[in-house]
């Protein structure tokens, strides 16, 4: 079972005065493909009710850059992970980079780029680089709703991973919204099966 809290998400540019102008931020905070700067400092806690070693807490910080190349819109993001408690070793883990070429469509925004992992340790994996495609893409059902799917991959000679996350976003109004955060669903290729199914909501 995996709790996460947003400790602090800071904007890099401020709402104008007004709650339709909160909203709007509101909305582009929740929506990966919005061209919106963001620091996030995020604490994951993890309990297990069958083994108390699985318990433990792992802080990320995740810059969002966004900016223009080749006349497109790109988003740059980065998760930089520390272990604090857990299993395995406690301090950095893998470091994942992903920059999305956003290309508006009528239904709403479509993302692809490249996504790389840098691992910290060798432990039981040989492979210290892996890289593959990130594609993905968002389009709101109502003026309040917004949903979508992101998919993240990963090949090296020893990782065969794919990390699905669900994008769904309901404005509350006032700047308030409801969102399922950023929960990554991963699937092992070469182990046959998930390796994590987290929970999880944001506001």
């Amino acid at each position: 079972v995996a709790g996460q809290s947003q400790a602090a998400a800071a904007a890099a540019q401020a709402p104008p005065a007004g709650g339709g102008d909160a909203d709007e931020l509101s909305r582009q905070a929740t929506d990966p493909t919005a061209s919106l700067m963001a620091f996030n400092f995020i604490n994951d806690v993890r309990t297990s009710f069958t083994d108390s070693d699985d318990k433990g807490f792992e802080f990320r910080f995740q810059p969002v850059v966004p900016f223009r190349a080749f006349k497109a819109a790109n988003i740059l993001r980065v998760v930089i992970p520390y272990q604090g408690s857990g299993p395995g070793s406690e301090g950095l883990k893998d470091v994942s980079i992903f920059n999305l070429v956003v290309l508006p469509q009528k239904w709403g925004r479509l993302g692809i780029g490249p996504v790389m992992n840098l691992k910290q340790s060798s432990g039981d994996a040989p492979s210290k680089f892996a890289i593959g495609p990130a594609v993905g893409g968002t389009g709101p059902v109502s003026k309040k709703l917004n949903i979508g799917l992101f998919s993240q991959n990963l090949f090296a000679s020893d990782i065969a991973v794919t990390q699905l996350q669900p994008i769904v976003a309901y404005q509350l109004g006032h700047g308030w919204a409801l969102s399922a955060g950023d929960l990554q669903f991963t699937y092992d290729w070469k182990g046959g099966g998930w390796v994590s199914i987290p929970f999880g909501f944001q506001v």
